[in-house]
């Protein structure tokens, strides 16, 4: 039965056409928001490159982002005095695709923040965006995101253990990126 319904869906794979293309976006990211922690608020600002693969149908898009950049804050926000910091992240992103020029979208990506002056502490958290884009030429695209961030988890290599933050790091803001989609066939 399975050996049928397999080769049922194999060969289904390659004789029904597709309308979806590999999407291939690099892209540059420009980062301004505020964060709180505690009572403690601020400003902050990051610049990070970014990868998203996935496929795109006719409309739809899905599929993986990845990210990593650095991130500078007007304030230190953890214990250990620190406001400077490398990032990124790893999620997944859905959204559609409009009249060959539009896109609008949401993601999520696992994030992580390292002290530039301690590499043996991250910070894990959760980052939801949401944005729209316009196609300026050929595949080169304008993005803007609102994002909210929230760091809840401390990972200590001295230590080896992960345990959740007495004061979150929470971030929200405004991202503006230059991208350029590719597509394969």
């Amino acid at each position: 039965m399975f050996n049928r319904l397999y080769s049922l869906l194999i060969t289904l794979t390659f004789v029904i056409p597709s309308y979806a293309k590999f999407l291939v976006e690099p892209g540059f990211n420009a980062y301004s928001g505020q964060f709180k922690v505690a009572e403690e608020t601020g400003d902050f600002q990051g610049n990070t490159f970014g990868l998203n693969l996935g496929y795109l149908g006719a409309n739809f898009m899905i599929g993986l982002s990845f990210e990593t950049g650095k991130y500078s804050y007007d304030k230190n926000v953890t214990d250990n005095n620190t406001s400077k910091f490398d990032g990124g992240g790893v999620g997944g992103f859905v959204g559609f695709y409009f009249w060959d020029r539009i896109k609008v979208w949401t993601g999520y990506l696992n994030s992580t923040l390292e002290p530039v002056n301690n590499n043996n502490e991250r910070y894990f958290g959760q980052h939801v965006s949401y944005g729209l884009g316009y196609r300026l030429l050929d595949g080169l695209m304008l993005n803007i995101y609102e994002f909210k961030n929230q760091f809840t988890q401390l990972e200590s290599d001295i230590t080896g253990k992960t345990g959740g933050l007495e004061n979150v790091i929470k971030t929200r803001g405004a991202q503006v990126s230059l991208s350029y989609i590719l597509l394969f066939n």
